[in-house]
């Protein structure tokens, strides 16, 4: 029998590391063979482009961005966004793309949280992507009570370009890690990458976190009644070593367990249904799509959300603080 050809089309940087263990373990299982996508069966597209358009066959979309699947132009969707009831959507949020190459966050009896306690740094903030308002508003506010140092590319106060993002969260007790946009299921690597340098996240994003992670393990500012009362709180914490402690050591998973998300059989189950099942594809109803559109009310929205976001960024090369 021949072995079932599959092709990709529209990444950013070539495939990633979450497609690629998909691949890994659906070749461990089935005969499958990657080639170009005029000789294959199945196609498995990103957000970066829409060469994706020109095929005919079965197609599977991954996205890590917060992004909703539209069925007009895909058979199965991988997505951190889901769609209850519909069988063709797999949730899969950005941080469960890429925790596995990070390392785990299942606590070990043994963890002790206590030489993570008292890092000489105060807070930090890492972000390149300017458009966030949420965010650029929190750091500012939070900068004005208790500077922070800012690493990335937007509101960079260090001078220089992140050399190792991992090593220089390590040096600091916390980390401001809102998301770019709020979507129920968009929880991305802004959470992860602190919990596991052993820095506590100042968290804002997802309104269902607490679906895979434990509430204990973060500061989450939309559980406040306002941005101010939210710093009032991590500087309360920061005075008092018991309680980041206790934030430090609580586990970041409910219950200490790694969400389904994670597991191999939960990624590889619904794409072998669909090729064993001899699933034909869908009728296809394209249209263009833009980046995180369903958080916005319009597109002319988000241009000028985004244009806002930028200049915020240009005041702060220009000193206003």
């Amino acid at each position: 029998m021949a072995p079932f050809r599959i092709a990709f089309s529209d990444w950013a940087h070539g495939t990633q590391p979450a497609v690629e263990r998909i691949m890994r373990l659906l070749s461990s299982r089935r005969d499958v063979l990657r080639t170009n996508p005029a000789e294959a069966d199945l196609l498995i597209y990103s957000d970066f482009g829409e060469s994706h358009w020109g095929f005919e066959g079965l197609k599977v979309y991954v996205t890590g961005e917060n992004m909703l699947p539209d069925f007009g132009q895909c058979d199965l969707a991988y997505s951190p966004l889901e769609t209850p009831g519909d069988l063709r959507t797999v949730r899969f949020p950005y941080y469960a793309q890429v925790l596995p190459a990070l390392g785990t966050l299942v606590r070990t009896a043994d963890y002790d949280a206590k030489p993570h306690l008292d890092r000489e740094g105060f807070g930090c903030f890492v972000a390149s992507n300017p458009r966030g308002p949420e965010r650029n508003r929190f750091f500012r506010a939070l900068h004005r009570r208790r500077a922070l140092v800012s690493a990335g590319r937007h509101f960079n106060n260090t001078g220089k370009p992140l050399a190792d993002k991992m090593a220089f969260l390590r040096g600091f007790r916390f980390n401001v890690a809102f998301e770019n946009t709020s979507s129920a299921g968009y929880v991305t690597e802004k959470l992860v990458e602190p919990l596991l340098a052993g820095t506590i996240p100042i968290y804002w994003g997802a309104p269902d976190v607490g679906r895979d992670f434990n509430p204990g393990c973060m500061i989450d500012v939309s559980q406040f009644r306002s941005g101010r009362e939210a710093i009032d709180h991590i500087l309360a914490v920061d005075a008092d070593p018991a309680a980041r402690l206790a934030i430090l050591s609580a586990s970041p998973f409910r219950e200490n367990r790694e969400p389904d998300c994670l597991s191999d059989d939960y990624l590889v189950g619904p794409l072998l249904r669909l090729i064993d099942g001899g699933a034909k594809a869908g009728a296809r109803r394209y249209r263009h799509r833009i980046l995180r559109e369903h958080a916005y009310a319009s597109p002319s929205q988000q241009r000028l959300v985004s244009l806002g976001c930028r200049l915020d960024g240009v005041l702060w090369k220009l000193g206003v603080r």
